[in-house]
């Protein structure tokens, strides 16, 4: 009776080790097929941008990226493989090798790499050099091999324009056109666009004109976007007369007014750069990037476009506590008030679009009513990099590049900490005022107890 009881009980142990063997099997099955990480850091170190996430998403053939390594910076090498292996995981298109570069002579000669933590990413017969293995890099190779030939983007500076090669903080792009660059755009500039503009460009932008445009050159911008051309206008209130009546003939109004936004004011920055907080989902979706900020920005109002078959709609606006004033003559120090029936009430359409109809494509018209906030100073501030860029994709319908990339450094002498006014109130109150003031009675509640104690 004993040995059968043992017998039964071997039997059952064998029968529970190999549920708990399969339930074991089917767990690791299930996490293989369904790898999951959580990025705790402050910063998403460990997880690709939205931006290189799609572009690797968007790849319809093999890549292969190889990668020339230093075998004494073992540190780099950990961080070149998870980047890599990150990007893999995105795409089944995507697969790497790592190669030490001082023990893979023949396959760096053949390659013709001579630095450390470069790499070659090829597809097909095209082969695209890396010099050093970081996110951006990765994804603007990537971005090469999807798109094929390169996108032209022209800045107009003949009238007094923000321009792409001028590292000035306050009138210069080149941040802005570096970005463009990485996204694979060749950049140009022309001062004279009366003899037109070339067919090849994908892109015009006219970032902040400050003097007016010719009759010809208007002609020439017209008959561009005629052709099915994107533009992108950054424009000041009352800046070019010529150019605000070409864009109202598109449907796109300037409103001549400013944007006043009390409630959302950056801590110690005036009430006069609002932030960009709804976007239209159906033309502009939601990429999860910070709102951008508006330096002294106007209104810009869709209205009955004058051209035949084009479709005009906003795209961003300000908050739901935002006005548009009237009266631009605001005395230093002041902030205005509301005028009811008068003022502009928010959320205010601070960007709009207007599709143009042509023969084989359409055009597109984006305008912004904000003529700074590309520019070195600001274009590092929250989500105005973003913005930019994302306008600039929709002008020049490359609408799959549009997405959040990897936060920057902000240029100025603005801080990575962006807190508003309400904000920056509630941190000073808590942190100044309430803590040490709740840790001063809380001693002060002990300190009665025990001369209580000892008096008793």
């Amino acid at each position: 009776m004993r040995i059968r009881s043992t017998g039964g009980h071997f039997a059952w142990l064998g029968v529970e080790i190999l549920l708990a063997g399969i339930i074991g099997f089917l767990v690791l099955a299930i996490a293989w097929s369904r790898n999951v990480t959580f990025d705790m850091t402050p910063t998403r170190d460990h997880t690709l941008s939205d931006q290189a996430q799609r572009t690797a998403r968007r790849l319809d053939r093999d890549v292969r990226i190889t990668v020339f390594y230093n075998s004494q910076e073992q540190g780099r090498v950990r961080e070149m493989k998870d980047l890599l292996r990150r990007f893999a995981d995105q795409s089944s298109h995507i697969t790497f090798r790592m190669a030490d570069l001082d023990r893979s002579p023949m396959l760096a000669n053949q390659y013709n790499v001579v630095n450390y933590n470069a790499a070659i990413i090829e597809s097909g017969d095209l082969r695209l050099p890396v010099r050093n293995v970081g996110e951006d890099d990765v994804t603007t190779a990537l971005i090469k091999i999807i798109e094929g030939g390169q996108r032209v983007a022209v800045f107009a500076v003949g009238h007094g324009e923000a321009d792409p090669t001028n590292p000035d903080p306050r009138s210069g792009l080149t941040q802005a056109a570096k970005a463009l660059e990485s996204e694979n755009y060749r950049i140009e500039r022309m001062a004279d666009l009366r003899g037109g503009i070339p067919d090849e460009v994908t892109l015009l932008v006219v970032a902040n004109p400050r003097s007016d445009f010719t009759e010809a050159e208007i002609a020439a911008v017209d008959g561009y976007l005629k052709r099915g051309g994107g533009g992108l206008f950054l424009v000041e209130a009352g800046s070019s007369p010529r150019l605000a009546a070409l864009l109202r003939a598109f449907g796109i109004e300037q409103g001549n007014d400013l944007i006043v936004d009390v409630r959302n004011k950056l801590f110690f920055a005036d009430s006069f750069a609002p932030q960009v907080a709804f976007f239209n989902d159906q033309i502009l979706p939601y990429t999860g990037a910070p709102p951008a900020v508006l330096p002294v920005a106007q209104s810009i109002l869709p209205i009955a476009a004058t051209r035949a078959g084009v479709q005009v709609a906003p795209v961003a606006f300000t908050g739901q506590d935002t006005f548009a004033h009237k009266d631009r003559n605001i005395v230093e120090g002041t902030v205005p008030s509301f005028v009811e029936g008068v003022d502009l009430p928010g959320p205010v359409p601070v960007a709009a679009i207007a599709r143009v109809d042509a023969s084989d494509t359409s055009g597109s018209v984006v305008v912004v009513g904000d003529g700074e906030f590309a520019t070195n100073l600001y274009v590092g501030t929250l989500g105005n990099r973003d913005f930019f860029l994302n306008l600039a994709h929709l002008a020049g319908r490359a609408e799959a590049l549009i997405g959040s990339r990897r936060e920057v450094l902000p240029g100025g002498t603005f801080s990575r900490l962006h807190l508003t006014a309400p904000q920056a109130r509630t941190l000073f109150w808590v942190s100044v005022v309430l803590l040490p003031l709740a840790v001063l009675l809380l001693g002060s509640l002990i300190g009665w107890r025990r001369r209580a104690r000892s008096a008793g």
